[in-house]
């Protein structure tokens, strides 16, 4: 807050913040962050939490978009990949965009990181987004803020 009351930042962020993390930072100093980085993907959609940012004006970004590298094992992303042409990776990145996540997934070569950009010129059907959505197990690749 100090850095953005001198002009050196426009915009706060925080990471791995639940709702009741929020409500105190915004409690105790005024101030609502612009973004909120949190583990999420078809495993872990975080829908409340999303509609919590959303109706704050905050932007949800995920962190883990993929899970580790893990949700690309589930068979249905490879039947929804093939019928849209796409890796199960793309698959997995436009149902980020079409949740109105921000996502930057982690990519380890120039042909990952062009995979992974390629994903602006199709869409995912009501149906393909409700299989999607029958993924949430709540699993977490990495920890619950609520116990670090």
């Amino acid at each position: 807050m100090r850095l953005q009351a001198e002009g050196r930042v426009r915009s706060i962020g925080v990471a791995n913040f639940h709702a009741h993390h929020i409500e105190r930072i915004v409690a105790e100093t005024g101030v609502t962050p612009v973004v909120n980085q949190v583990e999420l993907h078809p495993w872990l959609p975080q829908a409340e939490l999303r509609a919590f940012d959303a109706a704050r004006g905050i932007r949800t970004e995920a962190w883990s978009p993929l899970a580790r590298g893990r949700i690309l094992g589930e068979p249905v992303l490879d039947r929804l990949a093939a019928a849209h042409g796409r890796t199960p990776a793309q698959i997995v990145l436009r149902w980020h965009l079409q949740l109105g996540n921000i996502v930057i997934p982690k990519a380890s070569s120039a042909a990952r990181i062009r995979e992974n950009l390629d994903v602006f010129d199709f869409e995912l059907g009501a149906d393909d987004l409700a299989v999607i959505a029958t993924f949430e197990t709540g699993e977490r690749t990495g920890r619950d803020p609520d116990f670090d």
